[in-house]
C-alpha cells in the first residue's frame, strides 16, 4: 500500500497495462471509505468506485469480497435497497383499490398490482389481507417510485404459518453462504422450510419450539460473527452441541 501511495504522488497509474490486476487487500479484510482495493483489470462491484488514476476504492466501511474477477465491499451496516430480481419476504400493510402495499424492510414500500383478467386459483393467489406474509420478487425499481413486486412463479405468494427472524440485510450473503453452503447446512440440520429474503427477513417453519429457538441462536451467531472466517464450522458445532440434532443430522431423542 505504501508503494501505491508513493507512485500516486509521482502521478503514475499502476499496472493498467498488465493482464493481471494488483489486489491490495486480502479477501474478508476490513476496509474503510476511500481505501485503495485494487489496480488493473478487475471489475468494481457493489460499493466500489474507480478514481481518476484507475484505482479501485471502497465507498463503505465493510469487508472486501474478491471473487471471479470482481471486487466488492460488503457493508457492516446498512438498510435494504431494492434491486430487480431480488427475492424478498414482506408483510402486507394495506390495500388500496387494486393495489397491495407490502412492507419489505426498506425505505421504499413495495406494491403488488394483480394483472387484469385473472380467474379461479390464479386470482385467489392475490386474495391477501393486511398482516399476511408474502414471498415476492422485485420486478421493477427505478430508484424513485415504489418497487413493483411479483408473486407469479413457483414458490412465490403467501407464506402460511412459520416464524420470522430479521437480520441486517448486509448479513444475508453470510446466511446463504458461497454456493448456498450455509443455507444448505441449515436446511439439512434444522429443516428444509427456510426462506432467506435479500431484505434481511428470514421465514422458517420449525419442527418444534426447540428447533425454533435453536434457529434463532444460529442466525444471531451468523449475524454477530459474519466477519470472522470459519463460521460454518462454528455454526455446525453449535447445532450439534444443542442435543437436538446428532452429528448424522437425525433427531437426537424425543423433542
Amino acid at each position: 500500500m505504501e508503494r501505491l501511495r508513493s507512485s500516486e504522488k509521482r502521478g503514475k497509474v499502476l499496472n493498467l497495462g498488465r493482464n493481471e490486476p494488483r489486489i491490495l487487500v486480502a479477501n474478508r479484510d476490513l476496509v474503510l471509505p476511500g481505501q485503495p482495493l485494487a489496480v488493473g483489470p478487475i471489475r468494481p462491484g457493489d460499493y466500489v468506485y474507480v478514481d481518476k488514476r484507475g484505482v479501485l476504492r471502497s465507498t463503505k466501511v465493510g469487508l472486501a469480497d474478491i471473487r471471479e474477477g470482481e471486487i466488492r465491499v460488503v457493508p457492516l451496516a446498512g438498510s435494504y435497497i431494492p434491486r430487480e430480481g431480488d427475492l424478498v419476504v414482506g408483510t402486507v400493510s394495506k390495500m388500496a383499490g387494486n393495489t397491495i402495499f407490502v412492507n419489505i424492510n426498506s425505505a421504499y414500500p413495495g406494491v403488488i398490482i394483480p394483472p387484469r383478467g385473472l380467474r379461479g386459483r390464479t386470482r385467489a393467489k392475490y386474495n391477501l389481507s393486511p398482516g399476511d406474509l408474502v414471498l415476492a420478487k422485485i420486478k421493477a425499481f427505478d430508484g424513485v417510485s415504489a418497487p413493483l413486486l411479483s408473486i407469479e412463479g413457483e414458490g412465490l405468494g403467501k407464506l402460511v404459518g412459520g416464524r420470522v427472524y430479521m437480520i441486517n440485510p448486509t448479513r444475508v450473503p453470510r446466511v446463504i453462504g458461497k454456493r448456498q453452503s450455509m443455507l444448505m447446512l441449515l436446511k439439512s440440520k434444522l429443516g428444509p422450510e427456510i426462506v432467506v429474503g435479500q431484505n434481511g427477513v428470514i421465514w422458517y417453519n420449525p419442527k418444534s419450539l426447540k428447533h425454533a429457538l435453536l434457529m434463532e441462536q444460529v442466525l444471531a451467531k451468523i449475524e454477530r460473527e459474519s466477519h470472522v472466517s470459519g463460521l460454518s464450522d462454528r455454526v455446525l458445532k453449535l447445532i450439534e452441541s444443542s442435543g437436538i440434532i446428532d452429528p448424522r443430522g437425525s433427531e437426537a431423542g424425543e423433542v
